[in-house]
């Protein structure tokens, strides 16, 4: 599973490529994005690709991406690099859901994250009118790491327990990025 935004005059461009690669690829107009499917041996690859703004089906909410932007590696050597989103914007885009998948997800997030830049997050929150309901899906991570109610998921998707230095890392992060929004 690949999820990729784009801006709308690369369309064409990617679905062309798309193609040439030999993916099937659906326009799902009414979500603003495109969906490819392709078999590679056993593996199934899909890729999800949102143009201009995303959108989530589950809190019926959409967030066009900031123009922060990083750099991750892609490779084992870590000598490949390609543009990813920011940390900020990762966060906002793993809240909006916020199911069990990705509530693992926001935690593995700020563990690895080492500082999240409080302000840039609320300021997105902001700038795409997300920031009431982001503040109640705060609250319900915090309400989960704090119940312990994400462990099983946790487990689950990551085949290990949590450190309770990790889920008190956790918490303080939550906490910084609450107090910050006040």
């Amino acid at each position: 599973d690949i999820d990729l935004a784009i801006s709308r005059h690369d369309k064409p461009n990617l679905i062309a490529l798309l193609k040439q690669m030999g993916f099937d690829y659906q326009d799902q107009s009414q979500f603003e994005g495109v969906k490819a499917s392709k078999r590679i041996g056993d593996t199934a690859v899909e890729i999800h690709i949102s143009v201009e703004k995303l959108w989530d089906m589950t809190s019926n909410q959409t967030y066009t991406l900031s123009s922060e932007s990083a750099e991750m590696p892609i490779d084992d050597a870590g000598e490949l690099v390609a543009p990813t989103v920011s940390a900020e914007d990762l966060l906002i885009l793993k809240l909006m859901p916020l199911r069990d998948r990705d509530l693992s997800d926001v935690i593995a997030l700020l563990i690895d994250v080492p500082q999240v830049d409080a302000s840039a997050f609320w300021a997105n929150c902001e700038r795409t009118g997300n920031t009431r309901h982001i503040a109640a899906q705060i609250a319900k991570l915090e309400t989960a790491v704090k119940s312990g109610d994400f462990r099983e998921a946790w487990a689950d998707y990551y085949g290990e327990t949590l450190s309770m230095r990790d889920i008190l890392s956790v918490l303080e992060k939550i906490r910084s990025l609450l107090k910050a929004k006040r």
